[in-house]
């Protein structure tokens, strides 16, 4: 067993990434054990409280297996960015080092990851009076009118920002509002050069096509099964609006539909499933992008893992 010491350098940490549904969390909590790690979390909607089923969280008995860091941390109705995760995770990570473990960050968060190793672009701050106007203008007439906004106003960005991707419109229009350039300005300012920590970035595939959609349908079975409409209930009883970004999510939006009788659950279903295998690829093109990753088959053994690991660390 991995034990925090002089044999290695100060601020290592083990990434374990890849798109859903590619087994993270076993693999983790596994590995976890034999090198006495901590898991932080990096799924941008496994943050939210009372969403279990439909994000896939760690089941409890996972979570008292092995200690979890940015689970159920903020309410749906929440606004939560990639700054907010650098901050908390950083601070995560000095806490798992005080403790003598080893940090694990896991999850198919791309952004999230790459902020955490090298920092965000340098945007000025936004005034909340432009803020608060965007989001309202959302409200009142939708994605559409936000993204007819964009276009005519920063075009630059309307070629990379989709007109269902509401927190990047409203990010794109009140950063181009408030300081006259697009967003995709500042991105291009910063270089992502520096890194704050010594990482090994691991990413998880499955390589054959079939088999991995036939894992996700599966898996949106079985999520069904244990309570994912009854979840998404639970969720609109309380108050969560369907238009808050964590209600978007795949797996909430179609249940919705099926509920306001839009479509019929047997649609609602079939939904999930092509949507999830859609968010696997685009989750698979932005790791692609991930220049010093090194992928791992899901079927390779453990012990393989383990000892790549191992190098890492005592290298």
């Amino acid at each position: 067993m991995y034990k925090n010491d002089a044999s290695f350098a100060e601020h290592k940490i083990i990434i374990i990434a890849g798109p859903t549904a590619t087994g993270k969390t076993e693999l983790a909590i596994e590995l976890a054990l034999s090198f006495n790690a901590e898991i932080i979390n990096c799924d941008s909607r496994q943050i939210y409280k009372y969403m279990n089923i439909g994000t896939a969280k760690p089941t409890r008995k996972q979570l008292d297996t092995v200690k979890h860091y940015m689970i159920d941390i903020i309410e749906p109705s929440s606004h939560f960015s990639a700054a907010d995760y650098v901050i908390l995770a950083d601070q995560c990570i000095k806490d798992i080092y005080n403790t003598e473990h080893l940090p694990f960050i896991v999850g198919g968060t791309g952004f999230y990851i790459k902020a955490l190793l090298h920092g965000l672009a340098p945007i000025p701050s936004i005034d909340q009076t432009i803020r608060d106007n965007i989001r309202e203008l959302q409200k009142l007439h939708g994605n559409e009118a936000l993204y007819e906004m964009l276009k005519k106003m920063d075009p630059e960005d309307a070629i990379y920002i989709k007109k269902n991707d509401t927190y990047r419109l409203i990010r794109a229009l009140e950063v181009f509002i408030s300081t006259g350039k697009s967003l995709y300005y500042y991105t291009k300012q910063h270089q992502f050069s520096g890194v704050k920590y010594n990482y090994l970035y691991i990413v998880l595939y499955n390589p054959n096509k079939q088999q991995y959609h036939t894992i996700i349908d599966k898996r949106v079975d079985r999520m069904v099964r244990d309570g994912l409409v009854d979840e998404v209930k639970w969720l609109i009883n309380k108050g969560y609006s369907s238009e808050l970004p964590a209600m978007k999510t795949v797996g909430y939006k179609e249940i919705i539909e099926y509920l306001n009788n839009k479509i019929n659950f047997e649609t609602a279903v079939e939904l999930i499933k092509k949507h999830t295998k859609a968010y696997a690829k685009r989750q698979l093109t932005w790791f692609k992008g991930t220049k010093d990753a090194l992928w791992i088959d899901i079927n390779d053994k453990m012990d393989r893992i383990g000892a790549v690991i191992k190098r890492f660390l005592y290298a």
